[in-house]
């Protein structure tokens, strides 16, 4: 059985690996989805080959890794955290002799994600922010960027957007868990390919059925925050994210929602199975360690 802290250590090495695959497809469907105009208009740079050639002519390749520094300790602190709680609520379930089942995986994964996102929040907007805004920049370093949220806003500032993002990860990660532990129950024959395909199999499915969500939280997330306009008008402030879906909706119709789809299911899905690949085999050697103590 694997412990919290195996979890916590095989968490942060899933993340930190994962990022850096990720990375590029991330910043890419950061840009399409905090973009306000329709997906029809040809000022959208709507297609997602138009948008990797555009990114990559105008700010060249290391773009697709900015933001890495808030992006990599995100992912590093944000998976730490996420596996070594769903770990310890699986231990728990496990040691009250209950069965483990869908509903707990979910609920577990569900858990762990919300107090994952609400550990590690302000890193998560700043890499959102770092990632959308595009050349010139408006902030070139993540001082820059703290530095402006504190001044304007004070600390409330680095915690705008995080009630959607709780609204949303809730879900995601729950459904990502429980997918990939139950399909994980059926076999054990190849565990390496099962945690590679399994991962998969969650990261998209998961990733597209909250994906509408996920983009209501980066416009909130990316509200008054200013950025050059040739990547779209500063986001305006809501009310609410009910307020802020309604916008999407009228002025950019269903498919506003779905801005960025491919490469973030992509993303989700290339991220995912990398993940609980690494953790699988981080995990496993730290058992196979622990038990030579």
């Amino acid at each position: 059985m694997t412990t919290m802290w195996e979890g916590v250590v095989s968490g942060a090495v899933a993340g930190a690996a994962t990022r850096l695959i990720a990375a590029p497809l991330d910043l890419v469907k950061i840009r399409l989805q905090v973009h306000q105009a329709p997906m029809q208009t040809p000022e959208f740079g709507e297609r997602l080959l138009k948008a990797i050639v555009r990114i990559y002519g105008e700010e060249g390749l290391r773009t697709f890794w900015r933001g890495n520094v808030a992006a990599t300790g995100l992912w590093v602190s944000y998976s730490g955290i996420q596996f070594g709680c769903y770990q310890a609520l699986q231990n728990t379930i496990t040691n009250h002799d209950h069965k483990l089942s869908w509903i707990w995986y979910s609920g577990s994964g569900a858990i762990a994600g919300v107090v994952a996102t609400m550990a590690t929040y302000p890193l998560d907007l700043c890499r959102t922010v770092l990632a959308s805004q595009g050349v010139p920049k408006a902030f070139p370093t993540m001082h820059a960027f703290a530095s402006h949220i504190y001044t304007t806003q004070g600390l409330k500032g680095f915690f705008q957007g995080l009630s959607p993002t709780i609204f949303q990860i809730a879900p995601y990660m729950g459904i990502s868990f429980g997918i990939y532990s139950t399909l994980s129950d059926i076999s054990s024959k190849h565990p390496i390919l099962q945690a590679i395909g399994n991962g998969a199999v969650a990261g998209f499915m998961s990733k597209l059925i909250v994906y509408p969500l996920d983009t209501v939280k980066k416009r909130m997330q990316m509200q008054g925050i200013p950025r050059h306009e040739a990547y779209g008008a500063a986001i305006p402030r809501y009310t609410s994210s009910w307020r802020c879906a309604h916008d999407i909706l009228r002025h950019e119709g269903v498919a506003g929602f779905y801005k960025g789809t491919v490469p973030s299911l992509i993303k989700s899905g290339v991220s995912h199975s990398c993940t609980f690949t690494v953790y699988e085999i981080t995990a496993s050697i730290l058992r196979r360690l622990h038990d030579k103590d």
